[in-house]
């Protein structure tokens, strides 16, 4: 058994050295050639790629057609709220809703108001005012019912008479669109004063007795709302024949402005974005032959240099008169004396005598003291 095992083993280790040297034998017959390693680069690179297939069989296959788009289901209009405590009808509008994104816009562009010819009134008392004058109401805003309630009886009126639309906006969103400080709760979008309106409220005056005097108040470089609000609250209570503001001057019709003029803005006709080569055509027709032109000067250097006189020494006034007011920073620009100029010895420059250490008053204190003196030279001149 020893004897038989052993010669096998012998057997198989010859074996193994015979296919050894056959393997060597035959390895010696390959030819070895030299590698172009440009070309195995470019060889492995277009390896992994699939045949390009051509336009012709892509264009002549068949794609799947699109799947229709879901059709947009159209926002529902909300419903109108019928209150039969308040008498009115009014729709509740929420963020979602697109109506409030067009009432923002109508209420933050002065662009867009600008091109409607309409305001944004606020409070209770100048909405009211607004409806007494006439002025057409587009559309209410209000956040609380008790707030609608004060004003119930005008809207009412509105409502059947024009059609206005009231709308409940939430309470935050009222004081977002608002530019006031505190911010009343009701917000009225309404028409500019038409000259129609404008009429009406002047043969209305006539008939209580109260004519408006040939005074133009021209504004020039007034920047604060509130005081030319002022003004034209001024304007309002002599009453003045116009107020002319001048291209520089802030919006009449801006928010502040409306409330410093407690609705003189809807009594008294309004020229505003007025340059200065256009002053002279506000002047009435039937008066240009005999219009006195006068500039409040309250700069000491100014009056240095231009002959001025004690506002209580006017002697003659015309047939139509322009006080030119300016701003307390300000002050009156070279453009106001230059049209003073134009009218020779028409034209006068006054002032407003002062305690020593004191510049200046209060741009509309100012207004008021020179106009009630000239509407008493009026009067004197009328019965002399």
């Amino acid at each position: 058994m020893c004897c038989g095992s052993s010669s096998s083993g012998q057997r198989g280790e010859i074996q193994d050295a015979l296919d050894i040297e056959a393997n060597l034998f035959g390895n010696s017959e390959l030819k070895h050639e030299p590698i172009n390693t440009r070309e195995a680069l470019r060889k492995n690179r277009f390896a992994g790629r699939k045949p390009k297939v051509p336009i012709a069989s892509v264009a002549s296959r068949k794609l799947p057609a699109p799947a229709p788009p879901a059709p947009r289901s159209a926002p529902t209009a909300a419903p109108i709220i019928k209150d039969s405590e308040l008498n009115l009808n009014f729709v509740r509008l929420t963020l979602q809703d697109p109506l409030t994104s067009t009432l923002l816009t109508t209420v933050r562009s002065r662009k867009r108001r600008d091109k409607n010819r309409q305001i944004i009134v606020e409070g209770r008392r100048l909405i009211q005012e607004a409806l007494q004058c006439g002025l057409k109401m587009e559309a209410l805003l209000f956040s609380q019912k008790d707030q609608l309630a004060l004003v119930k009886e005008e809207v009412g009126m509105a409502q059947l008479g024009t059609g206005t639309k009231i709308y409940k906006v939430p309470q935050h969103d009222l004081k977002t669109w608002s530019s006031l400080v505190t911010p009343p709760g009701l917000m009225g979008i309404f028409d500019r004063p038409s000259d129609k309106g404008l009429e009406k409220n002047l043969a209305e005056q006539q008939r209580l007795g109260s004519q408006p005097f040939p005074i133009t108040v021209v504004c020039d470089n007034i920047r604060e709302p509130n005081n030319l609000g002022s003004i034209i609250r001024t304007c309002g209570a002599l009453p003045c024949s116009q107020v002319v503001v001048t291209h520089g001057c802030c919006d009449p019709w801006e928010s502040k402005a409306l409330r410093g003029g407690c609705g003189g803005q809807f009594r008294v006709p309004i020229r505003d974005d007025v340059t200065w080569e256009e002053l002279a055509l506000t002047i009435p027709p039937e008066a240009a032959d005999d219009c006195h032109v006068f500039i409040a000067e309250s700069n000491q250097r100014k009056r240095e240099n231009n002959q001025t006189i004690d506002y209580a020494d006017i002697q003659s006034l015309g047939a139509h008169n322009l006080l030119i007011i300016g701003g307390e920073s300000h002050g009156v620009s070279e453009e106001a004396y230059r049209f003073l100029n134009m009218v020779g010895g028409k034209g006068k420059c006054i002032y407003i005598p002062l305690a020593a250490g004191i510049d200046s008053l209060n741009v509309a204190s100012a207004l008021t003291l020179l106009l009630f003196e000239l509407r008493r030279k009026l009067r004197q001149q009328a019965s002399a």
